[in-house]
C-alpha cells in the first residue's frame, strides 16, 4: 500500500481537524503546506512534522512538488476556487473544505476543472459520514418514503456569528447560508436524490449582527447572518431552506421530508430537528406505524471523510462526494442571493453542464 502524500493549502483553523485526521490514517501523510500567515506554517512544522523547506507562501510553488499526489484546500470560502483549480490543473486530486464556493461561477470553475482533468474533486461534507445520514439515505433509497414531494431543512444558531474571516465579504463571500446552511441543504438534496433546481425565491439579511448588543465586533459583519430559500425542482418537488447564525428564537423548525408513502424527520449536528436521530412516519394496513432510530455509534467524521478521499486517490475511484451534486448547493445559494437582491422575487436558476 503506497503512502499518499498530500499538500495543504490554507493552514488555519479547520485545517487542523484534517491534519489530526490524516495523522490517524495509515498510508497518508501531509508533506507540504502553503499559507500567507507565517505562524500557521510554523505550526505545521512544529505540530505535524512538515519539513520547513516544504512550507510556502505561494501555493503555486508547492504544487510544483511531483511527490504530492493530492491536496487539501482549507482556505476561506470565498477563495476556494483559485487553489482548487490550480491544483487540479497541476495534476493533483483535491479535497476542498465545505462549502464548494461563495458564487455559482466560482463553484462551476471548480467542477469544470475536475471534469476536464479527470482528477478527483471532493468537497468535505462531514455529515455525509454520520450514521444518521447514512441510515436516512438507506431508508429513502429503499423506497420507504415513496416520491418526496416536499421538504424543509434547517441549520441554525441563536448567537452563533463566528466573526473573523467568516464575516468579511472578501474572504467569505457568503455568511450563514453557505457556512452552516450548506450542511442542511446538502443533506436535503442528497436524500432527495439531487433533483435539479429550476426556480428559487429567497431572502438574506444581517440586521441582528449589525444591531446586536452582545458582541460589538459583530457590527462589522458584511455578509448575511440569516437566509431563507424556497426552491422548486424539475420533478415538481419543493424545498424550504432556512439558516441563521443569529435569531431571537430557539429554533427555525426542523428538517423533514414528506413522501407519498411515509415521512421522515432527521436531527444531527448542524442539521436541526426536534430530536436527535431519525423518525419515520408511516402506516401499515391503514394503521399508523412509526419507527424511531436513535442508537447510533459515535463516528469521527473527519477521519471518515478523509479516509474515503485517500481510498479514492489510491484506488482510482470516483469522488466519494460527486462535485456535480455539490454544484446544486451553489445553484440554490446563488438563487437565494439573486432573489434577495431582486426584492425577494422568484428567479429562474440553471444548473451548469459540461461536455
Amino acid at each position: 500500500m503506497r503512502t499518499i502524500k498530500l499538500g495543504l493549502i490554507g493552514a488555519g483553523g479547520i485545517s487542523q481537524a484534517h491534519c489530526r485526521a490524516i495523522s490517524q490514517i495509515e498510508g497518508a501523510e501531509i508533506i507540504a503546506a502553503s499559507d500567507l500567515v507565517p505562524a500557521n506554517l510554523e505550526r505545521m512544522v512544529n505540530n505535524w512534522g512538515v519539513a520547513e523547506e516544504n512550507t510556502f507562501a505561494d501555493y503555486n510553488e508547492m504544487l510544483k512538488m511531483d511527490e504530492i499526489e493530492a491536496v487539501l484546500v482549507c482556505t476561506p470560502t470565498g477563495v476556494h476556487a483559485p487553489p482548487t483549480v490550480a491544483a487540479l490543473q497541476a495534476g493533483k486530486h483535491v479535497l476542498c473544505e465545505k462549502p464548494m464556493e461563495a458564487t455559482l461561477d466560482a463553484a462551476t470553475s471548480m467542477a469544470k476543472a475536475a471534469h476536464e482533468t479527470g482528477n478527483i474533486l471532493m468537497v468535505a461534507l462531514k455529515l455525509r459520514y454520520t450514521p444518521q445520514v447514512i441510515k436516512a439515505k438507506e431508508i429513502v433509497d429503499a423506497g420507504t418514503l415513496g416520491n418526496i414531494y416536499y421538504a424543509e431543512t434547517v441549520a441554525d444558531r441563536r448567537r452563533g456569528n463566528p466573526g473573523g474571516s467568516f464575516i468579511r465579504r472578501a474572504t467569505a463571500g457568503l455568511g450563514a447560508t453557505a457556512d452552516i446552511g450548506v450542511y442542511a441543504l446538502d443533506t436535503a438534496l442528497y436524500l432527495m436524490g439531487h433533483p435539479k433546481p429550476i426556480a428559487v425565491m429567497g431572502i438574506m439579511d444581517n440586521r441582528l449582527s449589525l444591531n446586536n448588543t452582545w458582541n460589538p465586533a459583530l457590527k462589522e459583519t458584511e455578509v448575511e447572518d440569516f437566509g431563507v430559500g424556497w426552491v422548486l425542482f424539475d420533478n415538481n418537488a419543493r424545498l424550504v431552506f432556512k439558516t441563521s447564525w443569529c435569531m431571537n428564537i430557539d429554533s427555525l423548525g426542523g428538517t423533514f421530508f414528506l413522501g407519498e408513502k411515509a415521512g421522515l424527520r432527521i436531527g444531527i449536528g448542524e442539521v436541526r430537528g426536534p430530536q436527535d436521530g431519525i423518525r419515520v412516519y408511516g402506516d401499515k394496513d391503514g394503521e399508523i406505524e412509526d419507527e424511531t432510530f436513535t442508537d447510533f455509534e459515535s463516528v469521527d467524521v473527519f477521519v471518515a471523510e478523509d479516509t474515503a478521499f485517500i481510498d479514492a486517490v489510491r484506488n482510482g475511484k470516483p469522488s466519494p462526494i460527486d462535485p456535480y451534486g455539490m454544484l446544486m448547493t451553489n445553484v440554490v445559494f446563488q438563487g437565494v442571493y439573486d432573489s434577495s437582491e431582486n426584492g425577494g422575487r422568484e428567479v429562474e436558476v440553471h444548473v451548469p453542464t459540461f461536455g
